[in-house]
């Protein structure tokens, strides 16, 4: 409790001055623009993003073809609270997990463990405890978000075995007005079902080249009620996450930029920090202490032309959960002791994208990462690690032979040393290959394909599962295919997709032993743009197996997850004289027999109905307003993608539900 009131206070202090500063640079704007007698700003017109997105220097290439982007402007209409929200507008991608310290990013059900994910350019995926995230994003924070599923380029890095995922975070430029040298601003939000205030602030400026951007962010409140009407212990939040960027960038372009990110949590949770309750002599609860990082310092050339136009990365991420635990339960030693487990990597890459003319591309470079997970508790004095160092060298071409076909192709090498809890040593090198072909059957319609043969070496097994006896001797690497297909359609506003998917791994490692699973389906979407608003439908129907059979989300593990049919929409309308914004959205999923067929329980379907309104008055441009109706019918489900929702009732097992009926108000005010 003095932690929580500590950063509370702290925090209370902090964005109080913001808003004080803000307030009074604000008025000052605004009463400037009144006392000269100009119009009245008018609202930026609404944006709505498309594959050719200008965060991606590659947009529009043969590799983009089923690539989902979600955009800054994406990002400003559905202000997401967590990831959950952020792919909201996307079937294909599932996030389980009922709270943002337990969400799970899946992938046409493939868990994102198995995808290539980075933050601005620094690899992830630091694997620590399957009871809580892999990769804790603040939303907040991005600037962009691009998902490649299934077939992902080589120059995404290593370990896109099934596709991968970019976050980028924002920059100056994303935040600053127009002929600003220093802005900022802070936000105030309340959620009624958990009582949740969240608070958050950003400063930042540029002058002569140089630019700085910092921001802090905390969030606290209550345990939230599902839609059954429970009180779901252990999900109250209480996070503080923290971003600090510094950049210079010459008159000519070049551009250097360091990075510091930081997220906190250290709440009361679930013992099973990812079950909604569980039958034991264990408490119900226990304190959750997580960490994660991200640093990074990165060199390139904004606009480079011609063949010389570098990409730089370096950087360090970890993560670190640390829990109390009991040992030796039924014994006379049985003891409850904390139990700690830290996860970090090194990584790296320096690439060059040579721009043969405006329309044909060749990017190489060379590749690395150093990866070490680390386990203490009681009984374990001196610790248990695993670690693994990876080198690579990769090239992909992207092609216009002619005016309607597009191709991308490319390869991959990877050397990789992995060392196993009782030293054991073993290295590999594996070649990858990926081709896509994209063609225009006319002005409105194209046509696209894709295939990779993705080696991924041995994985790093998550250190709470450590076991000091372990034998590695039978251990494979890994090593996916993906398959995908698709079409487009697009007329005055209107677009139509479909694509299939098939991916198979081979030899994906479950501690000592090796499975083969495969995800195969389909995804449809529907989207409509006109001047002030769209709509957008998707569809996705995927079927996980392991060894040929049906798949409970236990025998899942961290493969993927037995999702099924899911749907999503989204309806967004600007009335710009107004100032006003409305917006409402959709998530559905159908009744799903898989689980049932491997032994557990169906999962039903469920449909979720949200609604948002947003103001920005048209006198008083720096500000905004918006309220938020979700879960408006008070759904009793977990998401799709969420673990445990399929165990029988002998187990005791009770799955991690969503939050039920709930209203966001929110305040921003820019300056």
């Amino acid at each position: 409790m003095q932690i929580r009131m500590h950063k509370r206070s702290l925090f209370a202090g902090t964005f109080l001055c913001f808003t004080l500063v803000g307030s009074q640079v604000w008025s000052q704007t605004a009463s400037q623009g009144t006392d000269s007698g100009s119009d009245a700003t008018a609202l930026e017109k609404l944006v709505v993003s498309t594959s050719e997105n200008a965060e991606d220097s590659h947009a529009g290439a043969a590799d983009r073809s089923q690539s989902n982007y979600i955009s800054r402007d994406d990002l400003a209409i559905t202000d997401p609270q967590n990831l959950k929200e952020v792919f909201a507008g996307d079937a294909a991608v599932s996030v389980g997990g009922g709270m943002t310290t337990t969400q799970k990013v899946y992938v046409n059900s493939i868990d994102e463990l198995n995808l290539a994910v980075s933050v601005d350019g620094v690899q992830q995926n630091n694997r620590v405890f399957h009871h809580h995230t892999t990769n804790y994003v603040d939303p907040t924070l991005l600037k962009s978000v691009r998902v490649d599923p299934g077939v992902a380029p080589a120059d995404a890095g290593p370990g896109a075995l099934g596709g991968s995922i970019i976050y980028e975070t924002i920059d100056v430029a994303d935040v600053l007005e127009e002929g600003k040298d220093f802005g900022g601003f802070a936000q105030l939000s309340f959620d009624t079902n958990s009582s949740t205030f969240t608070e958050s602030g950003s400063l930042y400026g540029r002058k002569n080249g140089f630019e700085l951007l910092g921001y802090i962010k905390y969030a606290a409140g209550d345990d939230f009620t599902a839609g059954n009407g429970w009180t779901i212990p252990g999900t109250a939040p209480d996070v503080l996450s923290y971003l600090a960027k510094g950049a210079w960038q010459s008159l000519d372009g070049h551009r250097i930029e360091l990075k510091a990110q930081q997220i906190e949590d250290d709440a009361l949770r679930p013992y099973r920090a990812n079950f909604g309750g569980l039958s034991s002599t264990e408490p119900e609860t226990r304190r959750y202490d997580l960490t994660q990082r991200n640093f990074s310092a990165s060199y390139g050339i904004e606009g480079a032309e011609g063949l010389f136009d570098p990409n730089i990365v370096i950087g360090y991420s970890d993560a670190t959960t640390s829990v109390p635990t009991y040992f030796n339960k039924g014994t006379s030693t049985n003891v409850f002791s904390d139990s700690k487990g830290v996860a970090k990597t090194w990584s790296g890459k320096a690439e060059n994208t040579f721009h043969l003319d405006d329309k044909n591309t060749i990017t190489a470079g060379v590749d690395f990462y150093t990866t070490d997970s680390e386990y203490t508790d009681v009984n374990t004095v001196d610790g248990l690690s695993e670690s693994a160092t990876n080198a690579g060298f990769y090239g992909q071409a992207r092609l216009e032979p002619l005016d309607k076909l597009r191709l991308s192709f490319g390869a991959r090498g990877d050397n990789q040393w992995f060392e196993g809890l009782d030293g054991t040593k073993i290295d590999n090198f594996g070649l990858s290959g990926n081709v896509y072909a994209a063609y225009d059957i006319n002005d409105f319609i194209t046509v696209n394909a894709g295939y990779s043969n993705v080696f991924g070496g041995i994985d790093l097994e998550e250190n709470f599962v450590f076991n000091g006896s372990w034998d590695y001797s039978g251990l494979e690497p890994v090593r996916a295919q993906n398959l995908t297909a698709g079409v487009e359609f697009n007329y005055e506003g209107l677009q139509l997709t479909g694509g299939i998917f098939q991916t198979e791994f081979k030899n994906f490692r479950e501690n000592v032993s090796n499975k083969d699973f495969t995800t195969q389906g389909f995804n449809l979407g529907l989207g409509y743009n006109w001047e002030d608003g769209y709509v957008r439908v998707s569809y996705s129907n995927s079927e996980l197996k392991v060894e040929d059979g049906h798949v409970s989300s236990y025998t899942a593990g961290d493969m993927g997850m037995p999702v099924g049919q899911v749907v999503s929409a989204q309806v967004v309308h600007t009335f710009i004289q107004h100032g006003l914004t409305l917006g409402t959205s959709l998530d559905a999923a159908l009744d799903y027999d898989g689980t049932q067929k491997a032994g557990g329980l169906p999962l039903p379907g469920y449909t979720v109905v949200n609604a948002f309104a947003e103001y920005k008055p048209v006198q008083l441009p720096n500000l905004t307003l918006r309220l938020e109706a979700n879960n408006i019918f008070d759904e009793e489900y977990s998401d799709r993608a969420t673990y445990g929702a399929d165990y029988d009732s002998v187990t005791s097992v009770r799955e991690l539900y969503e939050p039920g009926r709930s209203f966001l108000l929110s305040a921003k005010v820019k300056f």
